[in-house]
């Protein structure tokens, strides 16, 4: 079973589609889909706030003080189809329409298909290597078809030769983009090798060089770092917890150790996703994030956000605590199990009828059901803690609770092997 996932999904590219977004959007019988409606999301009207976005938009998890939602529809725009449609919407009034028209990352995603039972390892390895190869030949094709159409669009909605430009800050997150004037409006073509093509559609006036927020970036970094503080809860049973941070569900991907990162970057106010974090941190079209970059990724996110981060290779009760007490959240990479889930999300089922329930200390017969160094690898979320019970609060990249779910210390400290503390 490992074997198998830490490859691709080889399925057609729908079928590999991540279920948390694109499930939705696939499964929605919109009369958009398959519709051409660059006109109308191009319309002055649309953007002056006097006309209505077409269609059925879903809620996801804003950022700062904008929020964001996506189109439940497969329509068409420059003539192309489009995997998935997001708009940024600030005082009600859109700001920005993202338009992703390749990606990667819902292209392929964990390997599911049948093999025959008879095969030995080498020989399943062989056919898995295979079937890859043919699909990556497909996505290539793909890709450089869909990228020279597109851009042969956009330089047909535009007035003049398009104008290189960049957005971020680091090295590692700055993105390189074509901006095409059209109206009013700006179309930035942004593509990331062999892995996504976008087009981010923003008013000129609002063109903007950096992924930070710009309510926020125009904030002194105290008072910024006093927003972070603010969003601290208390509980009359000691919990200390930020309750506000947004939970971006990855889907049928290998992407914990992005999405758990995006989350902390929404919080923080970047407007960056896991598709284009998969790209900063070099990843690959394997199926697994063997290979890439992402400690470098994660300080990177700190670095945009005008924050600090510590990389510790194991778990600290104490410098936790000290980020997570200024609002901060804390990302841990730790050794996962299925039945050690269940027994997490039972407890916050039965928590949240019941907040005055507590984990108990581990006995040495559950300590032993702690996965060990030969299980799979995962990535989660801080969001507090309580100091009376040695309970971490932490979210989890994927749906199914919209609440923390809870983790004695003695386990996050047996079996984390990577802490990720952003500070001021």
């Amino acid at each position: 079973m490992r074997l198998l996932l830490a490859f691709l999904a080889l399925t057609l590219p729908a079928a590999a589609i991540p279920n948390a977004v694109f499930g939705g959007i696939v499964q929605s019988d919109s009369p958009l889909n398959n519709q051409d409606i660059t006109d109308q999301i191009l319309a002055a009207g649309v953007w002056t706030g006097d006309l209505d976005l077409p269609g059925v938009w879903r809620e996801e998890a804003p950022i700062a003080s904008a929020s964001s939602s996506h189109l439940l529809a497969q329509p068409k725009i420059f003539g192309l189809p489009v995997l998935l449609v997001q708009a940024t919407h600030r005082d009600d009034q859109l700001q920005s329409l993202a338009l992703t028209f390749a990606d990667a990352g819902s292209y392929f995603g964990y390997f599911d298909e049948k093999l025959p039972d008879n095969l030995t390892r080498a020989q399943a390895r062989a056919e898995i290597d295979r079937r890859l190869a043919a699909r990556q030949a497909s996505f290539t094709t793909h890709f450089a078809e869909t990228r020279e159409t597109l851009k042969n669009a956009l330089a047909q909605h535009s007035s003049s030769r398009p104008r290189e430009n960049s957005l971020g800050k680091t090295r590692t997150l700055r993105a390189e983009l074509l901006d095409y004037k059209h109206d009013n409006l700006t179309l930035r073509f942004l593509e990331g090798k062999d892995r996504l093509l976008r087009v981010l559609i923003v008013p000129t006036e609002h063109i903007t060089r950096t992924w930070l927020d710009p309510d926020l970036a125009s904030h002194s970094a105290s008072d910024r770092l006093s927003g972070f503080a603010s969003h601290l809860t208390r509980t009359e049973q000691g919990d200390v917890l930020i309750a506000d941070l947004p939970v971006v569900p990855q889907g049928y991907r290998p992407y914990c150790g992005l999405n758990t990162l995006a989350m902390a970057a929404r919080y923080f106010g970047l407007h960056i996703d896991e598709d284009w974090l998969a790209v900063a941190g070099g990843f690959q079209n394997t199926g697994s994030a063997a290979g890439s970059q992402m400690p470098g990724l994660y300080q990177a996110v700190a670095k945009e956000a005008e924050l600090d981060m510590v990389r510790l290779n194991q778990f600290d009760l104490t410098d936790a605590r000290r980020s997570l007490q200024q609002g901060l959240p804390v990302i841990v990479w730790r050794r996962f199990s299925a039945d050690r889930d269940r027994a997490h999300t039972t407890h916050a089922r039965l928590h949240a009828k019941d907040p005055t329930l507590a984990l108990s200390s581990p006995s040495p017969a559950e300590r032993e059901t702690f996965p060990d160094k030969n299980a799979p690898l995962h990535a989660s979320v801080l969001v507090g803690y309580n100091d009376k019970n040695r309970e971490l609060l932490f979210l989890e990249s994927w749906d199914g609770l919209n609440f923390p779910r809870r983790m004695r210390a003695e386990e996050l400290e047996a079996t984390a092997y990577l802490t990720f503390c952003f500070r001021p």
